[in-house]
């Protein structure tokens, strides 16, 4: 008898661990999706001053779905983004957690991030939004 709870419980210990992981991969499969079809329009200028050049998603250990932009066509691209910032960082907030296509990540524990650069690579600012961050 006692063999066989722990042949149980191994198989119980099993499944729950597969169908966790499970659902983590279509999560994930999901979002590379959502990336891919971003990522087919890519690069694309946004405004004057602002290009989005890509989608990613990162799964260690957090759930992170990431958007790269480039500020482009300024001398001081570190001022131009300061002076963006607050509205920025007020109109993401507002999108991720009212908009139903953010649904996804809200529910699922995704947090995004929108990672601004310069022309060079180097990285000017991250905006990080996660559900948990809703007041």
């Amino acid at each position: 008898m006692k063999k066989i709870v722990s042949i149980l419980t191994v198989v119980f210990v099993a499944v729950c661990f597969y169908q966790c992981t499970s659902e983590e991969r279509v999560l994930k499969r999901a979002l590379v999706h959502v990336a891919a079809e971003l990522n087919a329009a890519t690069p694309v200028m946004l405004d004057e001053h602002t290009r989005f050049d890509r989608a990613e998603v990162v799964f260690t250990p957090e759930r992170v779905f990431r958007y790269h932009y480039t500020i482009v066509n300024t001398l001081n691209p570190d001022s131009l983004l300061q002076n963006w910032l607050h509205q920025l960082k007020e109109t993401t907030r507002a999108v991720y957690f009212t908009a139903p296509e953010m649904a996804i990540f809200r529910e699922n524990g995704v947090a995004i991030e929108y990672v601004y650069s310069d022309e060079s690579g180097r990285v000017i600012q991250t905006i990080r939004i996660a559900p948990e961050d809703n007041d």
